[in-house]
């Protein structure tokens, strides 16, 4: 039976040790190596034009995102409106043209008009706003309308339709030339609602 020389074991041992210690580092040092040369380097460039915000639109042309409007008019309405996108413009610091429109006026007993418009603009500096590109809007009580335009005070509460109104009223179908909403000069707190320039009422009775 064949005997291992245990002198010749330790030997051999201590050698592969000795290799190990020598090529680990220097395979260690190749991989690094090859981890710099393979690595892509970032252009700015290209991560500026993949971008989803157009960086150099909004550079020339600086927009506030989810812009808000609140204040109180002097006959005690809330005037709120919110937008989607506002942009100054550059010969009317005060004036704001603004996408995506949501605005309530609220009196004591709660909302009065209610409308959604996809652009208009916030003039501070005239104290007025206006809804464009065609709207639909609530107005109390119980009115379901639409308009192309839609103009009001900031300071005070007057809402204007110049354009055609048209669709559903408490007593029926309601078309009329104009629309205005305003505070009631002759009850404090009272708010009336307007039909003019031609008014059409088909009246449809309730079953």
């Amino acid at each position: 039976m064949a005997m291992t020389d245990p002198i010749s074991s330790k030997a051999f041992h201590t050698k592969v040790v000795n290799v190990l210690k020598v090529v680990l580092p220097i395979t260690a040092l190749v991989l690094l190596s090859l981890v710099f040369l393979l690595a892509r380097t970032v252009d700015p460039g290209s991560a500026i034009a993949n971008a989803e915000i157009d960086v150099e639109d909004r550079a020339r042309d600086p927009r506030l995102t989810g812009a808000r409007f609140a204040g109180v008019t002097e006959d005690g309405a809330a005037l709120t409106i919110v937008a989607a996108s506002a942009r100054s413009d550059v010969n009317a610091t005060m004036r704001l043209e603004v996408t995506g429109l949501d605005m309530l006026l609220e009196g004591p007993d709660g909302p009065m008009m209610h409308a959604i418009a996809a652009e208009g603009i916030i003039d501070r500096g005239r104290g007025l706003f206006r809804l464009d590109g065609g709207l639909d809007f609530t107005a109390a009580p119980g009115y379901r309308l639409t308009t192309e335009s839609l103009m009001g005070l900031l300071d005070n509460t007057r809402l204007t339709a110049p354009g055609t109104v048209s669709g559903s009223a408490p007593a029926g179908q309601i078309r009329a030339g104009s629309l205005e909403l305003r505070a009631d000069p002759e009850n404090a707190g009272a708010y009336v609602l307007v039909f003019g320039a031609g008014v059409r009422l088909n009246y449809q009775p309730e079953n």
